[in-house]
Order: C-alpha cells, then structure tokens, then sequence
C-alpha cells in the first residue's frame, strides 16, 4: 500500500482518529489507551504502531515498572495533515509540532505544579 493511502485510511479510521485525538492531550501507554478507548490491546499496538510508522505520533518515553517491564509511552506528534488531490493524484504534508510549541507545553505542564 501506498504511504498515501495509508494516511488516508489512518483518517478514515474512527479508532485511529481517537487514539490521534487523546495522544493530543496527554502521553499514554498502549495499555492506557486500550483501556480508555475500550479496544483490545493488540489493536491498540497495531494502530499506534501504525501510526508511529507514519510519524503521526511518536515514542517520547519508556519507563521499567516495578515489574521489571518497560512500558512505553506516545505522544501525537503531528500538528496538521493535509490531504490534496490535483491532477488525478493524491498526496499529503506533514506537519510535526515545532521545537518552540513543545518548550511553551513544557513550561505549561510545569506552570500547573
């Protein structure tokens, strides 16, 4: 499949398009989002995998529990994704969240403490 195409059907996609939506407002585990979305953990691994392959979101971390595993968390990386279409093709940009827009949600997070 196309890189296109799979950005489109990531669009299309309802799940996808919600776990974009929560990885917008906080970092989560794939356990975390299977349990706030209500969806089996392995299709929460395979669509943030996907995800993650297209560069919509990104690894930002990962933390050794007191089990000794490590859980890794994600973070919507993308700020805007436009689709066009011209002369009988289609195609995409995206737009990754800037240097400066993630020291402003940083000192954000901190401000709250």
């Amino acid at each position: 499949m196309e890189e296109t195409d799979e950005i489109i059907a990531i669009l299309s996609d309802e799940q996808s398009r919600e776990i974009i939506n929560l990885l917008t407002k906080t970092e989560l585990t794939i356990q975390q989002v299977s349990n706030l979305l209500n969806i089996p953990q392995s299709t929460a691994y395979r669509k943030i995998r996907k995800l993650e392959e297209l560069e919509i979101i990104k690894k930002i971390k990962v933390v050794r529990t007191l089990e000794g595993q490590d859980e890794s968390y994600y973070k919507n990386w993308t700020y805007q994704i436009g689709v066009t279409f011209r002369d009988g093709k289609l195609s995409y940009k995206l737009e990754h969240v800037k240097m400066e827009d993630k020291i402003v949600i940083l000192w954000q997070k901190f401000s709250e403490k």
